[in-house]
């Protein structure tokens, strides 16, 4: 029954297990996804895709869901009555998924490869942007630092995986040589292992009781409410039967994204809210994105 993700299980066991006997790798795997890894993956899979009004469509449906996420954690933390530090940290770790290096190796272990590009739009389109332009500038309100808008375009424009995506837009103009092809999908087929061991490698256990509460409505809200509230809207207004649907909904399931929680370190939020919402997210979504698998059937 849990086939589809003991290997994840396993690849983060690998990892803390390095980690522990040797030492921590992570950033260095974490290079290799980001410059290798993850650019083939979208050359292989947004090469044959086509271009068309349904990705604008889903472009905008993933932000939407993304953007209602934040609004719901903002109201959240201002009920609670936060300080401004903890509520940045909370909105913005709670806010943005792991939409790629987990996400991905869920849905390619749930529903296949083939259905990755839709991770990948989510990833690439929702919450990456995001993360480093809105997310950036509530991390600065929250340290009260300033907002410096050419270092987010810079930081946009110059990531590996955009740049490769306009590539291989352009690339889709001539026809592709299949030892390039092949080439590819061997490299990209290594972003699932890679990048959770890597994960793995960046797992803390201690201080997880630090904030335990906030840390438990961070993950309680965003993992199980928020992908609750997508599926009814789903269930009302499409279907539930359609794959990129569930996958949609699984993607709203991911725990804390690892960039989400370096720029809320990098930007001086509250640092050990940040890593244990990460790593108990991390752990818990074995067992709640599972759920949310199972349930959609």
């Amino acid at each position: 029954m849990l086939d589809p993700v003991l290997p994840i299980a396993l690849y983060l066991f690998f990892g803390y297990l390095f980690k522990v006997l040797k030492k921590d790798n992570s950033q260095v795997l974490v290079d290799f996804v980001i410059y290798f890894s993850l650019p083939a993956m979208i050359f292989v899979k947004i090469y044959p895709l086509v271009l068309d009004a349904k990705i604008l469509n889903l472009i905008f449906m993933f932000n939407a869901i993304i953007l209602c996420n934040l609004l719901l954690m903002y109201f959240l933390g201002k009920a609670f009555k936060f300080d401004k530090k903890t509520l940045a940290t909370f909105m913005v770790v709670g806010t943005f998924g792991n939409t790629s290096f987990i996400g991905f190796s869920y849905i390619d272990a749930f529903y296949g490869p083939d259905y990755v590009v839709y991770a990948l739009i989510y990833d690439l389109f929702g919450s990456f942007l995001l993360v480093v332009s809105l997310g950036t500038v509530i991390i600065n309100w929250g340290s009260g630092a300033h907002v410096n808008l050419k270092a987010i375009s810079k930081k946009v424009l110059f990531f590996p995986p955009i740049i490769m995506f306009f590539i291989t837009v352009f690339a889709k103009l001539f026809s592709i040589p299949i030892f390039v092809m092949n080439t590819a999908e061997v490299i990209g087929s290594t972003l699932v292992p890679i990048a959770m061991i890597a994960i793995g490698m960046k797992l803390e256990l201690k201080n997880l009781f630090y904030k335990f509460k906030t840390t438990t409505l961070l993950l309680f809200t965003k993992m199980i409410v928020v992908p609750i509230l997508v599926m009814i809207c789903f269930a009302y207004f499409y279907t539930l039967d359609d794959t990129w649907s569930k996958v949609t909904i699984i993607e709203a399931a991911m725990p804390p994204m690892t960039t989400a929680v370096i720029l809320a370190i990098q930007g001086g939020l509250d640092e050990r809210l940040a890593v244990n919402a990460l790593v108990i997210g991390v752990l818990l979504s074995l067992l709640s994105v599972t759920g949310f698998y199972f349930y959609l059937g």
